[in-house]
């Protein structure tokens, strides 16, 4: 390869490079996951991104399925297997581990994770149920209505019920770990509504 046209080859990459932080720098705030239960979604009408899920401890798996085979009650190994499902974005199997467990045990916040694979699976009316039943019990419940308002805004298409739910959660959570990001998409929100 000649010596021009290696330093031109370098000089179109460096552009394209250029070009692509530029674009990605200026376009507007994406929603982001807050831990433990993450919804990350781009735009109304996008699929959630997929980042890559963590290496399974097929021994821990095993000793999670034992556990269930002995005690299908087990209520403990059922959330944490349902975990891994989850992790391992097995959407409908966690659904279904969850589900397990909260017969035997109503949590919120295994209802809540049960709502986010519910919409992960694109079943919106079954996720907002799920929230639904969380709100009824803690209407503050600060996952609970940061999930709410993903499903409004990129399942049914709400963002005014959207808007809502994160407004509300401002106001009753102002240590939740992802508030400067809710707080964020509120004001993406009001501004899309004044175009």
């Amino acid at each position: 390869m000649r010596k021009d046209s290696l330093a031109f080859m370098l000089i179109g990459f460096a552009l394209g490079f250029a070009l692509l932080y530029f674009w990605t720098k200026h376009r507007e705030p994406q929603i982001v996951s807050a831990t433990p239960v993450p919804l990350q979604l781009p735009s109304a009408g996008q699929a959630p991104p997929a980042p890559a899920p963590p290496p399974v401890d097929m021994a821990e798996v095993q000793r999670l399925q034992d556990r269930i085979k002995a005690n299908p009650k087990d209520y403990d190994a059922l959330v944490q297997l349902g975990n891994v499902h989850y992790d391992q974005r097995n959407y409908s199997s966690a659904a279904d581990l969850y589900q397990k467990a909260l017969e035997i045990r109503d949590d919120l916040d295994v209802r809540t994770d049960r709502g986010t694979m519910l919409f992960y699976l694109n079943k919106y009316d079954e996720a907002m149920s799920e929230l639904g039943k969380v709100l009824a019990k803690n209407p503050t419940h600060g996952q609970a209505l940061f999930n709410e308002g993903v499903v409004l805004l990129h399942g049914k298409n709400n963002p005014q019920g959207a808007l809502q739910a994160w407004e509300k959660l401002v106001a009753t959570n102002p240590n939740f770990p992802q508030i400067a990001v809710v707080k964020d998409q509120i004001r993406a929100l009001k501004e899309s509504q004044k175009k």
